[in-house]
């Protein structure tokens, strides 16, 4: 497939602090690419940075086959839809979308047609003429995302599109997602919330301190970990005591050891047993035991040995 953007080797700091440290990413056209780093792994200056709103980075980004700094009217072609609220609180949901698709050069019937047409499929058309600042946070969000579409974009970049939102108002900016990519636009959205990537990605990508460290479709990154069974194990441990005990055994795949939780993988649950008897036989003490599939939050343990929340 035909790859719609392109990012090579970029390296983007913050005074010491490292944002970005050699980052690659490919998205092909018609895919929705989801983002999945904890806070601080880099995902909001990466999309600023494919938006064309920082510059002072090296390395390359292709979109369309052409470098983004170099031809500007390429910007017209990308959809972004930020963290923080981009519109007028004091005009309404209709008024901000004709302002907004205004600045695109839209006009006329088609200005109009356009704003109705995403109003409808961000279920607000219903309160189009109300005020913005009487909306609850999911409202806002949609408008949010309706307004980063009002150009008919062939990227659109959604920056933690449901962050602060109550669950219903997530499922509804999901479905948003999936549809806006079904109809053949190319979509790239950050978020640290794992039921996301797996509800509506084609592909996923794991990105920690600056880095995209693994990508591909759910079933692939499932593989990183196999077939075996995730153990989690919950108490209060030493670290290098606990890693002291259960490093290089054969039984099992140590995936992280921390002070409250050690994850391990299993390819026969029968042998789960054994870990508990090395554990209590040196005193230490299990408060919970639990058995999951094979999952993202696995995987991403098992290749930065911290979980999301971290």
């Amino acid at each position: 497939m035909t790859a719609v953007l392109e990012v090579n080797n970029l390296y983007k700091s913050f005074d010491e602090n490292i944002a970005l440290d050699g980052f690659n990413l490919s998205v092909t056209d018609g895919e929705i690419f989801g983002l999945l780093g904890p806070n601080g792994a880099g995902k909001t200056t990466l999309i600023s940075a494919v938006a064309g709103l920082i510059k002072d980075y090296s390395g390359e980004i292709f979109f369309m086959g052409k470098d983004i700094l170099i031809d500007r009217m390429l910007k017209k072609e990308i959809g972004v839809v930020p963290q923080d609220m981009a519109f007028y609180e004091e005009l309404g949901a209709l008024d901000n979308l004709l302002f907004w698709g205004g600045l695109y050069d839209l006009s006329g019937s088609r200005l109009k047609e356009r704003a109705h047409f995403l109003l409808d499929i961000v279920d607000l058309e219903k309160r189009s003429k109300e005020r913005v600042k009487n909306f609850s946070g999911g409202m806002k969000r949609r408008l949010n995302i309706a307004i980063g579409m009002m150009h008919e974009p062939k990227l659109l970049l959604l920056d933690e599109p449901t962050v602060g939102i109550d669950v219903q108002a997530k499922v509804k900016i999901l479905e948003i997602i999936k549809q806006v990519g079904s109809e053949g636009t190319s979509v790239v959205f950050t978020t640290h919330q794992l039921a996301e990537v797996e509800q509506v990605c084609s592909k996923i990508g794991i990105m920690d301190h600056g880095k995209l460290i693994a990508n591909g479709t759910l079933n692939e990154l499932k593989k990183i970990v196999g077939e075996k069974e995730i153990v989690e194990l919950s108490g209060d441990f030493q670290v290098g005591k606990v890693s002291g005990l259960l490093n290089d055994k054969n039984d099992f795949d140590v995936i992280s050891i921390r002070e409250d939780l050690v994850t391990l993988a299993f390819e026969d649950r029968k042998k789960i047993p054994s870990v508990l008897e090395i554990l209590f036989k040196n005193k230490i003490a299990v408060s919970e035991i639990k058995i999951k599939s094979p999952n993202l939050e696995a995987v991403f343990l098992k290749l930065t040995g911290r979980s999301l929340r971290d």
